[in-house]
């Protein structure tokens, strides 16, 4: 967990050559000699990922009370901010995360924070570099064994459990601020999936208007019976896989308190193919659903008719990947997982189960 995160009144650091040894000092706490920046693995998109490794001036008795190698993660990219000004929220929250959140999750594996910090123009979040940890990290596209999946599956579902039917109310400070970010990137739908190059979609999902009112209206009757603290961006590129093979989770920046099955359906859909999914998703429902009951969340099953449809609703989170900007995400990876989600939404008739659905 993090030692602390501020808010700050001084100019956090909005360019890489911002972030400096004086500036790493005061926030890890230890004086230090050297520091060097790796920028062959410094890695920009929605937030930038600066990797540093630090030579300390003075030694302590116990190494692994500071870091040696550091992901240094914030909005080091001006432009991408001002094109995109969703992403420092997201950087700002990601900074809350490991003082606040961090603490109180106990099942779930994500990376070692050391500081965390927020201003009115950035976010920052100092964590441990997993490189040097013996971490290993999937390609832009991949599809993985049942056995990762199901240990992902178990991952999310301990998330779960913890805070099961809590809601803003309980946690006034975390903010709902995905629902605003997905609708902003499905805004241009009727343009962008029409571009040259962008996977083809059917002629139903052509109309912007219909796919946008859809996931309003999912938004808006989300069923409370299913709601707890969610990720909320748990996609392939967000994992990684420690020496020991356990999944764990990457780049806290989009919890909010929402459907169960956002996590689950978003992480199941992005790292399998289409036919591993189609194969196998009912079985990683039901293991989900029996890890939540055994870390202490209710105890549901598959044939609950309101959980399937709650479920299949869920779906609907996957419109960013529609409209998703390669400039914010690869193409490749743009394309296979806007094909791996319409897969999703045809064989579960997404859109017509949204539309379809009265709140009670």
């Amino acid at each position: 967990m993090a030692s602390k995160t501020e808010t700050c009144v001084e100019e956090l650091p909005a360019v890489p050559a911002d972030v400096t040894a004086q500036w790493l000092e005061s926030k890890l706490g230890h004086r230090i000699k050297s520091v060097s920046l790796s920028l062959t693995r410094s890695i920009f998109g929605t937030a930038s990922k600066l990797f540093f490794t630090i030579d300390y001036a003075d030694e302590v008795a116990d190494p692994n009370s500071r870091p040696t190698h550091i992901c240094v993660k914030g909005v080091f990219d001006p432009a991408m901010a001002k094109s995109q000004p969703w992403t420092l929220d997201l950087a700002q929250r990601e900074a809350e995360f490991f003082e606040k959140l961090a603490p109180l999750i106990k099942n779930m594996g994500y990376p070692r924070g050391w500081w965390g910090g927020k201003s009115d123009k950035q976010g920052i979040a100092i964590m441990s570099d997993l490189v040097y940890e013996g971490c290993m990290f999937p390609p832009q596209v991949a599809s993985y064994p049942l056995e990762k999946v199901l240990d992902g599956a178990a991952q999310i579902a301990a998330l779960h459990a913890r805070f099961w039917g809590q809601s803003q109310e309980d946690h006034p400070w975390i903010t709902n601020d995905y629902d605003a970010c997905a609708k902003f990137i499905i805004e241009p739908w009727d343009t962008v999936v029409r571009e040259p190059g962008r996977p083809k979609l059917p002629a139903y999902l052509l109309d912007g208007t219909r796919v946008k009112k859809a996931l309003s209206k999912y938004f808006a009757e989300r069923n409370p019976k299913f709601r707890t603290l969610v990720h909320g961006d748990a996609h392939l590129g967000n994992i990684y896989f420690t020496a020991e093979g356990r999944t764990c989770f990457l780049d806290w920046s989009a919890f909010h308190f929402a459907s169960c099955f956002h996590d689950l359906v978003y992480f199941v859909t992005t790292t399998q193919t289409v036919e591993a999914r189609r194969a196998h998703e009912m079985e990683i429902l039901d293991h989900y659903l029996a890890t939540l009951h055994r870390m202490g969340g209710p105890k549901l099953d598959l044939s609950d008719e309101e959980l399937m449809v709650e479920y299949k609703r869920a779906f609907m989170n996957h419109s960013v990947w529609f409209t998703c900007g390669y400039d914010l995400h690869p193409k490749e990876r743009v394309d296979a997982f806007t094909k791996r989600a319409l897969a999703a939404w045809v064989d579960h008739k997404v859109i017509e189960v949204v539309e379809a659905y009265s709140k009670s």
